[in-house]
């Protein structure tokens, strides 16, 4: 599974954040501003539909956000996401985004690009964000009614068209379920006509953050082997014949097996940036390893940000992955995740089934190809 994030095209991003995780800076940061929505998505892993009023009231506060911001920057964190929910639902978010902006963080910014209008425009041309992250769910408004609710597709393009405008970096964000995937080319289509960024995935995480209950279920995902099959079909599209070829070849290639270490049969450690040099705000004020996880967890407003992110660190540094998927021949197809293993599993050191299943069908299918 694909793994789009800031360190991407930018190789200094990738010499500091090896040196961040290595020495515990916390230097990439996530502001959930908010979990209220616009859109009511099928497979939504964070919005709540429930009273938005009284959601409202149990957000962080603009002064609050602004104190996070101050206290993350001076203990090292340089690249900033803001995401929801949906940012712009917040009637602080100009104040929010232009006092951030101008404290020298690389921001980025998730929206459905539903709610832009003149004075958020006008905010960017005078402080553009690194990059905008757009959901586009669908090439029609039918698509759009179908899984969000919302029949918002034209008004989606016509802001990153505007975005685009004012020199912005954009990049298309897809999630394929089974509610928009014959519109997937249609999706990539504009990509390409708009020449934005695009990036596409059939993995969705369970909405255990919702509900514990829903560890292991998604109502708006395929089943494994077509997530599978439709992560094949989103590289085959996207990559010239002979690049696709080679791709193919290179995760075929088994990979090295992992000795075990002193401390016996154990899964490995946390591989990615979570809890090692990046962190998660909740837009209620729990700091987290990663936004897709529902614990360990901190109060930062009680505890403040220093403290917080020094006993998530520790925390995450004790969690250890399934130890089958550490001699797996097919974990570099899968990337299996702690985030990935508890909403599947409910504990990080499962081996989640639904995801080992859809490695299988990517490798079956790779396999044919390597054939022909």
């Amino acid at each position: 599974m694909e793994r789009g994030n800031w360190t991407d095209a930018y190789p200094i991003s990738k010499y500091l954040t090896a040196k961040a995780n290595h020495l515990g800076i916390p230097l990439h940061g996530a502001f959930e501003l908010t979990s209220r929505c616009n859109f009511d998505c099928k497979m939504c892993y964070v919005h709540w539909n429930k009273n938005q009023k009284a959601l409202k009231e149990k957000e962080l506060t603009t002064d609050q956000w602004l104190a996070l911001a101050e206290e993350a920057k001076r203990c090292g964190t340089l690249f900033l996401l803001l995401t929801g929910g949906e940012p712009f639902l917040r009637d602080d978010f100009l104040i929010l985004y232009e006092k951030i902006a101008r404290m020298g963080f690389r921001v980025v910014l998730n929206t459905n690009a539903s709610l832009l209008n003149q004075d958020i425009l006008d905010c960017f041309r005078y402080y553009p964000p690194g990059r905008i992250n757009v959901s586009l769910y669908g090439g029609c408004n039918e698509t759009y009614e179908q899984l969000c609710g919302v029949a918002a597709k034209d008004k989606v393009l016509d802001s990153i068209r505007k975005l685009k405008g004012l020199g912005i970096s954009v990049r298309i964000n897809m999630t394929i379920t089974p509610y928009n995937v014959q519109d997937v080319e249609k999706v990539y289509q504009i990509s390409q006509e708009e020449k934005t960024l695009v990036m596409m995935t059939s993995y969705l995480f369970p909405p255990i953050r919702l509900d514990v209950a829903n560890c292991g279920r998604n109502v708006g995902r395929f089943c494994a082997t077509d997530a599978g099959s439709q992560m094949i079909n989103w590289r085959k599209m996207r990559l010239p014949e002979e690049i696709f070829s080679e791709w193919v070849k290179e995760q075929l290639q088994v990979p090295k097996d992992m000795p075990d270490t002193e401390e016996g049969k154990v899964g490995d450690p946390i591989r990615c940036q979570a809890g090692r040099s990046s962190y998660w705000i909740t837009w209620d004020g729990m700091m987290r390893p990663c936004g897709m996880m529902a614990s360990p967890e901190r109060n930062v407003i009680q505890m403040g940000f220093e403290s917080a992110w020094n006993q998530i660190r520790e925390l995450a540094s004790q969690i250890r992955l399934p130890y089958e998927c550490k001699h797996c021949e097919k974990r570099e197809i899968c990337h299996v995740c702690a985030a990935m293993c508890q909403s599947e599993t409910g504990a990080f050191d499962q081996r989640p089934d639904y995801v080992c299943e859809m490695a299988e069908e990517m490798k079956k299918q790779m396999l044919d190809l390597h054939r022909k």
